[in-house]
């Protein structure tokens, strides 16, 4: 085996490496030349994946295998599977420019399609929205029959206080007639018959009630008094008037 390798002294020397039998191999070809360094103990180290490194002349495959066709069926299965994507914008000159004019068309759509397995309401919902309905109804119904009673109060009692007020005014205007007709006879029956204190006598309160009337205890008492006799004597003082 030492024949094969070379000494210590060639390497020093610059001398030929290469071991005898392997000149007839090219220089490119490392697997062979390191066969014909192992000589017979290369077979230990042999598999039986040695073939792929070979490259073939005239054949394309770079991963050697005889120059049989199953890399490019591989290679068209993967094609075929998954095709080129083209990325270029057709609207998009080479220098970048946008030549593409056309409005702007989005990809989603416009409305909302309702979809053919919506669940439909429940019947329980049903219920609720009827009950609902019926409820507002009902509710808007009474508060117009409440408004129309408030209205309808409301002009009756206008109609109430102008009643009142009108026939109160009518008997109030009645009374001040009535106490004007007697104040005017009143004074006529004192201007006329009888002393001039007997007419006096009937334009004061001489009935003796109350603190007005002369009641006994009274400021006006005394003059009560003094005025009733004076309306008795005929004679008194100024009883005719001069």
């Amino acid at each position: 085996m030492a024949d094969r390798f070379p000494s210590l002294e060639e390497f020093d020397s610059g001398a030929q490496t290469e071991a005898q039998g392997s000149s007839g191999f090219e220089g490119d070809d490392f697997l062979s030349r390191e066969k014909a360094l192992l000589g017979d103990d290369a077979n230990q180290f042999a598999t039986g994946n040695d073939n792929s490194a070979y490259v073939e002349d005239g054949d394309d495959d770079l991963l050697g295998g005889g120059g049989g066709s199953g890399g490019n069926e591989e290679v068209t299965e993967f094609e075929s599977s998954f095709p080129a994507i083209d990325t270029q914008n057709e609207g998009v000159a080479p220098g970048g420019s946008i030549t593409n004019s056309g409005p702007f068309q989005s990809q989603q759509p416009s409305y909302y399609a309702p979809r053919a397995d919506d669940e439909e309401e429940p019947e329980v919902i049903k219920q609720w929205r009827d009950r609902r309905d019926l409820a507002l109804q009902d509710r808007e119904a009474r508060s117009v029959e409440r408004k129309q009673e408030t209205v309808k109060a409301a002009q009756q009692n206008i109609d109430d206080f102008y009643e009142n007020y009108n026939s109160k005014k009518e008997k109030s205007i009645a009374a001040t007639r009535r106490e004007a007709g007697q104040f005017l006879e009143s004074r006529e029956d004192t201007a006329a018959g009888g002393t001039s204190w007997e007419r006096i006598a009937k334009l004061v309160d001489l009935s003796g009630k109350g603190a007005s009337g002369g009641a006994s205890g009274s400021e006006k008492a005394k003059f009560r008094e003094l005025l009733m006799s004076l309306k008795k004597d005929e004679k008194a003082p100024g009883a005719t008037g001069y």
